[in-house]
Order: C-alpha cells, then structure tokens, then sequence
C-alpha cells in the first residue's frame, strides 16, 4: 500500500513545475523537521525521567553511607567495650549493604546511550534523502 502511493506521488511530482517541486521538497522537509523535533523532545522527556529516578537513588544512596560510615567511625570508638560496638557494627555493615543496593539500581538507571531513537530515525532520514536525491 505504502509503495503504490509513494509510486503515485512521484507519478504527480513529474507534472509540477520546477518551482513548485522546490516547494514540495521545502514543504516535505519542514515536516520532517518538525516530526524530529517532536521525537526528540519526547525521547528527551524520558531520559530526564529516568536521569531524575537515578538522581534520587545516587542521593539516597550518598546520604546512607555518610550514615553507614558515621557508624563505623562510631563503632571503631567504641570498640573496647565489646558489647555496644558489636551493635554499632551491625548496623553500619547493613546501612554499607543498603547503600550498594542503591548505588547499583541508580547506576544501572542511568541513559547509556542519549536519544538512540532519534540518532536512528535521523540516519534513516539521512540515507532516504541520498537515494533519492541520487
């Protein structure tokens, strides 16, 4: 269906002046801009989402182990006595264990590669244009 349309549309292309081709083709191309634009505003949006979602994990995250190390530093301080270090201890190592888990799920929420629909709309754009310029 796409390809007898198109076939149609060159078919009336070929009856246009020069004049009105070259406003076609500034049409056409005005259109493909704006669609690009609107992709990649939305592809845009997602990433700030998802970059928003990985700040507040690396924060959580940064928060807890200055917490987790106040209690080491606190445990360490009280580690001749045995009994309320020991305490101290574990609660610093579950705090360090709380902020890996964080760390990990920020980092692996962070975009890794920025707007790849766009980059791959754009060059399939790019390479329809050589043809048929061609």
């Amino acid at each position: 269906m796409e390809l007898e349309s198109e076939r149609m549309e060159r078919e009336q292309l070929r009856h246009l002046s020069t004049a009105d081709l070259i406003k076609h083709a500034l049409t056409e191309a005005r259109l493909l801009v704006k669609a690009e634009v609107l992709h990649a505003k939305k592809e845009l949006k997602e990433e700030a989402k998802a970059a928003r979602t990985s700040g507040i994990l690396l924060g959580a995250a940064f928060v807890l182990v200055l917490c987790a190390l106040s209690a080491l530093f606190v445990a360490l301080g009280l580690a001749l006595p045995v009994g309320p270090a020991l305490g101290v201890l574990i609660v610093g190592v579950a705090l360090l264990l709380v902020t890996g888990l964080l760390a990990f799920v920020g980092v692996k929420k962070l975009p890794k590669k920025p707007l790849p629909h766009t980059q791959a709309r754009l060059r399939t754009d790019l390479t329809l244009t050589r043809e048929t310029l061609q």
